[in-house]
């Protein structure tokens, strides 16, 4: 009989056990998030930029520079450098991302830093350009809003 009680013993202490450590695991495992906690929401979010208004002059103006920025470049790479670059300009992969797995050399990395740089300045200047456009013409920047007519 002892036996048996030494069995029954070792049982019980092993389902014990067993629902002790799976208690602790629920525990400490991270909640199921039905509800997302503010601090994350406002993470999540997408950003609540308002999408810049150009004109067609500026456009065409930020497409020279950048056009200038890719040529500028091209002209500082080795002929297999080049070719991945192209590539991924085409399949319209970021610039800083491309130029990050061309293991470019350190006399590379700084011209390309900048043109980079010269190309950012441009760019400033033609957003610029747009900002004092649409402050000192404010009417412009705003579409008309429909007035009612009165007889």
């Amino acid at each position: 009989m002892s036996i048996n009680s030494i069995k029954r013993l070792s049982v019980f202490s092993t389902i014990f056990a067993f629902a002790t450590i799976l208690h602790a695991v629920v525990l400490a495992a991270p909640p199921s998030s039905l509800v997302t906690p503010t601090a994350l929401k406002t993470q999540l979010s997408p950003p609540s930029h308002q999408p810049i208004k150009l004109t067609n002059q500026q456009r065409l103006q930020i497409q020279g520079a950048r056009q200038q920025r890719d040529k500028g470049i091209e002209a500082l790479l080795n002929p297999s450098q080049t070719t991945k670059f192209k590539a991924a300009l085409q399949s319209r992969q970021r610039v800083r991302t491309v130029l990050t797995h061309l293991n470019l050399n350190p006399d590379q990395q700084k011209q390309v830093q900048s043109i980079l740089q010269t190309y950012n300045q441009q760019v400033k200047q033609i957003l610029s350009s747009q900002a004092s456009q649409s402050t000192s013409n404010p009417t412009a920047a705003t579409p008309p809003t429909s007035q009612p007519i009165t007889k």
